[in-house]
């Protein structure tokens, strides 16, 4: 006799009951223990979250529906759930530090961060929806608090509040999108959408895909509804923005990939050629506005929506080449940027990080392996061969002309010799400029060790990127 209903569908969602558990673990841990609480529960979500992808690689082979067809669990979600556990990983090992130098640590991140890990993972998912705009909200809200926990910190404050009243305006773009598909469809599911908007291609059901479409391109950072990203991320506690700047991007790129094979399968024309137009439109500003940027964490916040314009031309040139090459790119996305935003906590100034590009310079003097890792940053975010950078870039390119989109891959190139530039001006800094302002290399070993980790990561899948190939497979629908 089988297994009865509930506990196959609690099998199957196990992941998401460990990050439950685990959240509820560290607010009872921060709570309950005075003294020490805040960094035990740390280490509660550490340890949970470490759990979790154990949890997540073994329980889910192959594809099932859970929750009566409204959640598919499937190849390409189990990818990028894996992907969102790993920079909350990142997030909270390089935290321990930022907040023992900030003598400041708001234990509440720490159950914050699988809180809204679980809405993402029910985002990437949903194959309906009321399920998908649920999972939008229950990881954006918990977003808004992350982005503004230092409320007396007039930078954190500001972008917290900021985050919150775009992000509603996002929100309620979708929610308008969904309600005219589903006026349109009389439907939920998305398998059942795109049988009633098979063959149709109506200005209702564009407008609908539009609106949805918009409401997920606030929370990828893609211009024009990008204005948000470089004030939240020079706002926000450093470590945190590892997390806001990659995590979500993935769960929105994942949801794309499910709406244009579902519910907007018979748009393909007009969903390709928008994503094509915000793929260049993206690149282009996010690399030139980084140009002029001093403030190394606004200069890769601008970055960061630059290589959300590299990951659009995957899912303009959607197919099995294009996804593969999103799902590799969205990776090595969390690696680079988790690596960008943590190699500021290598410089002490003062009381706290440095943060300008001068901030690096005689670095290579006074570190050696740092300064290596961080070249191998920079030639990973540029694209240049041996890193996983230049791999991910190779396969969203490819993908691009074997749809014959040749114009909108050259753009992707010259946009990746237009970041040398600015790139190389950090790089400048770290071996071939002397200190003179007095910034100091921090002695504590979770930076070094974590950015070392993430060099040699990058250098190992751009040499070997079939170690990941084929973990994340087509997206589903379900029945």
């Amino acid at each position: 006799m089988g297994q009865p209903f509930a506990l196959r569908e609690a099998g199957r969602l196990l992941p998401e009951i460990a990050l439950l558990v685990v959240a509820a673990l560290s607010l009872f841990t921060h709570i309950f223990f005075r003294k020490s609480g805040r960094r035990r529960a740390g280490y509660v979500t550490l340890v949970g979250l470490s759990a979790a992808i154990g949890i997540l690689l073994a329980s889910h082979p192959g594809t099932s529906e859970i929750v009566y067809g409204s959640l598919i669990v499937d190849p390409l979600a189990v990818f990028f759930k894996l992907s969102f556990l790993v920079a909350g990983i990142l997030t909270i090992v390089l935290a321990f530090r930022f907040f023992d130098i900030e003598k400041s640590e708001p234990g509440e991140i720490y159950a914050l961060l699988p809180l809204s890990m679980i809405g993402m993972m029910a985002a990437v998912s949903s194959v309906d929806l009321i399920t998908t705009y649920v999972a939008f909200e229950l990881f954006a809200i918990p977003s808004y608090i992350l982005a503004g926990i230092f409320k007396k910190d007039r930078r954190s404050a500001e972008a917290g509040i900021k985050y919150f009243f775009l992000g509603t305006l996002s929100s309620a773009l979708t929610l308008l999108g969904m309600a005219l598909v589903f006026g349109l469809a009389g439907e939920t599911n998305y398998a059942a959408i795109a049988k009633s908007l098979a063959g149709t291609s109506s200005p209702a059901a564009l407008t609908g895909m539009i609106l949805f479409f918009a409401g997920l391109f606030f929370k990828a950072a893609l211009v024009p509804f990008h204005m948000w990203a470089p004030d939240v991320y020079e706002g926000a506690p450093t470590p945190l923005v590892i997390f806001l700047s990659t995590a979500p991007k993935a769960a929105v790129f994942a949801m794309l990939a499910r709406l244009v094979v579902g519910p907007f399968e018979a748009l393909a024309i007009p969903w390709s050629v928008i994503f094509q137009v915000v793929a260049v439109v993206t690149m282009f500003w996010g690399n030139i506005a980084a140009l002029l940027q001093k403030n190394v964490k606004r200069m890769m916040a601008y970055s960061s929506i630059a290589q959300a314009g590299y990951i659009m031309i995957g899912l303009a040139a959607w197919g099995e080449a294009g996804r593969w090459a999103v799902s590799f790119y969205v990776l090595i996305y969390v690696l680079m940027n988790a690596a960008a935003f943590g190699m500021i906590l290598l410089i002490r100034k003062g009381n706290g990080f440095g943060e300008s590009v001068d901030d690096f310079r005689g670095l290579a003097g006074k570190s050696p392996a740092a300064a290596a890792a961080i070249l191998v940053l920079l030639l990973s975010l540029t694209g240049i061969p041996p890193t996983a950078g230049f791999m991910g870039k190779y396969f969203l390119f490819a993908a691009a002309i074997g749809k014959n989109m040749i114009v909108l891959a050259a753009l992707g190139a010259l946009n990746s010799v237009i970041s040398l530039f600015y790139y190389f001006r950090v790089g400048r800094a770290v071996f071939l400029e002397e200190d003179r302002d007095g910034a100091l290399e921090d002695s504590a070993a979770n930076p070094r060790i974590v950015l070392a980790a993430l060099a040699i990561s990058l250098l190992v899948l751009g040499i070997f990127p079939s170690l990941v190939a084929g973990l994340a497979g087509a997206p589903s629908l379900g029945k």
